[in-house]
């Protein structure tokens, strides 16, 4: 049984696909999970939880406000927001520059393609059953490419973030939560490699 360290986690849906096939996987973010396992939770900074335990895989979603392509909209318009975005890139590195041998870290298309590196590859949420024009950038150490498991054909829907804020609640945290299809293809073929 590998350890699997989901980051900047809090609806536990990969967590989740990967204790299903028997991993001890857990979530990991400054606020409450909302999947139902608080015991697979790690409510502690990222960095505080990367040194808990020999993780053998890391799979990170780090917040994504300040360095999406929205984002660049506003980084000169408003006091203060390049700071923060230069701040939310070193997150990044210091993410991916832990000691632990597996990991993928996860963001829309926007500034880490630039200020980071280009991503090992881009999915789209119809790869994996979801029929929505969501992409999503995977920064790939020591993982094979996501292989889709579930094409559907057009036409997709796009994801309607500001629809989505006025219907659910607790908005801001469900735009960003994975597509269940995406979870388990991550579980099923990259928990194989553990």
């Amino acid at each position: 049984m590998a350890k699997v360290l989901i980051a900047c986690e809090e609806s536990q849906i990969v967590c989740k696909a990967f204790r299903k096939i028997g991993h001890e996987a857990y979530s990991n973010d400054l606020i409450e999970c909302s999947g139902g396992h608080p015991e697979w939770h790690l409510q502690i900074d990222v960095f505080d939880a990367i040194k808990l335990m020999d993780w053998d895989m890391m799979i990170a979603h780090p917040p994504c406000t300040y360095i999406c392509a929205g984002s660049m909209n506003w980084l000169y318009r408003q006091p203060g927001r390049y700071e923060k975005m230069l701040k939310a890139i070193e997150f990044v590195k210091k993410l991916w520059n832990t000691e632990i041998n597996k990991i993928c870290i996860e963001n829309p298309i926007g500034l880490l393609s630039t200020r980071f590196m280009k991503p090992t590859q881009i999915i789209r949420a119809y790869q994996f059953g979801h029929p929505y024009k969501k992409d999503s950038c995977y920064w790939l150490k020591n993982l094979p490419k996501l292989q889709p498991t579930n094409i559907l054909q057009p036409p997709y829907k796009t994801f309607d973030f500001m629809s989505w804020d006025r219907i659910k609640p607790n908005g801001a945290n469900k735009k960003s939560v994975t597509f269940l299809g995406i979870a388990e293809a991550m579980a099923n073929q990259w928990g194989k490699l553990l």
